[in-house]
């Protein structure tokens, strides 16, 4: 008896793993099996990775922005702009980026795993610009990408920067209005009169992918340079009071009933109390 009650536990834990992960991988897929990274061969020393920030050189933006641009139909917004920086620092540093894997940020489109969020485009370079620019007695690393999220949040989108390699020159241009991926898209999609899944979509957002790498490089490139001074935010009137009374506008100041934080548009989601 006791060994059968013993063997009908073991039936169950196993049952129970089985569903545990099940339930976590959503089902697995044609038998796939989970790839990990080789270990070190018996006796190697791992080399460590150094310490943040890592090597810069400057770099041509057209290039960034074209790989970024093509990169975009490969496997989306996070990977278009994150492997556009990684393979061009790849080619002009080598270590330590040879390191990173390729497919790092492919979990980032269509606003990190479809869940449109943050544009992928820009959490792709956020982590470059953290990578190169991180420094932990000044923030100028958090002044760049906020400064690229506001600047991506005002911008007719898309530029036509790309259009002598694009199939679609011309497209029809809406303000993203927030550096959210379902804002910016909607708000396309809305405009041009199209879906999601059109050819006319794709390409929208390869070219947005392209700006973003392209206007992140003119950057970093000033900055190493010693020519880069962060832009100063200007919030609409209806922002500018909005921040006057809940304020901060960020997490160093006090002002205000200290209640929000951030620099996004208050307004796509909230009355405007000045009218």
């Amino acid at each position: 008896m006791k060994m059968q009650h013993e063997k009908d536990e073991a039936v169950s834990r196993r049952a129970m793993l089985r569903q545990s992960a099940a339930l976590l991988a959503g089902g697995a897929i044609g038998g796939a099996v989970t790839a990990y990274a080789a270990a070190p061969a018996e006796g190697e020393v791992p080399q460590a990775a150094p310490p943040l920030p890592w090597k810069w050189v400057t770099l041509d933006p057209l290039e960034v922005g074209r790989r970024a641009y093509r990169n975009y139909p490969k496997g989306g917004c996070g990977y278009a702009t994150y492997q556009a920086f990684l393979s061009m620092l790849k080619e002009n540093v080598g270590y330590p980026y040879t390191t990173l894997p390729d497919m790092m940020m492919i979990h980032a489109g269509s606003g990190y795993a479809g869940h449109g969020t943050l544009c992928g485009a820009l959490g792709g370079t956020a982590l470059i610009i953290n990578l190169v620019a991180y420094d932990g007695k000044s923030p100028i690393y958090k002044e760049m990408i906020d400064r690229l999220f506001y600047w991506y949040a005002e911008q007719d989108f898309p530029t036509d920067r790309f259009d002598d390699i694009s199939a679609m020159p011309g497209q029809v241009k809406a303000k993203a209005m927030s550096p959210l991926c379902h804002t910016s898209v909607s708000k396309w999609t809305l405009t041009a009169g199209t879906e999601v899944t059109s050819k006319a979509k794709i390409e929208r957002c390869s070219k947005v992918a392209g700006e973003v790498a392209y206007i992140a490089t003119l950057a970093l490139n000033e900055y190493f340079a010693g020519k880069w001074t962060p832009p100063v935010w200007k919030p609409s009137k209806g922002i500018e009071h909005c921040i006057s009374c809940h304020g901060p506008d960020n997490m160093e100041h006090t002002d205000g009933m200290n209640n929000q934080q951030g620099h996004m548009e208050c307004l796509m989601c909230h009355t405007d109390h000045t009218l």
